[in-house]
């Protein structure tokens, strides 16, 4: 069952670190060099919001949340076909 932390929060870490690791380092090199956490996870721009990803198909310990700026949404979304929603925390995982 994918996991639905608040981004960049120690237990949405963990469980990218555990999921997808060089993503969970790109992230924390991008949070380290501005000083930061409320940027995109990918490319550090603010403003930035948290999403969840809408996906039937995800892998189990998926992490299926980010922060993302309004230019990595479009590409995401319009390249990746990746869907997402505004993130609203009901638990900490689903």
């Amino acid at each position: 069952m994918p996991f639905y932390f608040k981004p960049h929060s120690p237990e949405w870490f963990r469980a990218l670190e555990a999921f997808d690791p060089s993503k969970a380092t790109i992230t924390r090199m991008v949070i380290e060099t501005l000083g930061r956490l409320d940027v995109c996870s990918i490319c550090g721009d603010d403003p930035a919001h948290d999403y969840q990803l809408v996906d039937k198909f995800m892998q189990k310990n998926a992490v299926a949340t980010i922060r993302l700026c309004d230019d990595c949404l479009r590409i995401k979304r319009k390249v990746h076909k990746e869907r997402f929603i505004p993130y609203r925390q009901i638990n900490k995982s689903i």
